[in-house]
């Protein structure tokens, strides 16, 4: 997973796109990924959730499903089926 600030703990929004590390005191952006950072600790509700909507359940992290590479029905340019 990527250590992405805004499900940091230690991120504090200030606006509606930045806000700070309590820990490290740098400003931090909506988008920021700090991979290295070691002080990252996982918070499942977004920073700056209050861009969203009134519902906190919209606010939670949601992990992107993975895509498949293909389709179960697609057909290869290669196959060949059967030929009567």
């Amino acid at each position: 997973m990527k250590h992405y600030c805004r499900y940091c703990i230690n991120c504090i929004a200030q606006d509606e796109d930045e806000g700070v590390c309590q820990e490290t005191n740098k400003m931090v952006k909506k988008t920021s990924i700090r991979d290295a950072c070691k002080l990252f600790d996982f918070c499942e509700i977004d920073a700056f959730y209050f861009n969203r909507s009134d519902n906190p359940e919209d606010a939670k992290y949601k992990p992107r499903v993975p895509k498949k590479k293909q389709c179960d029905g697609q057909m290869s340019l290669f196959d060949r089926g059967e030929v009567s």
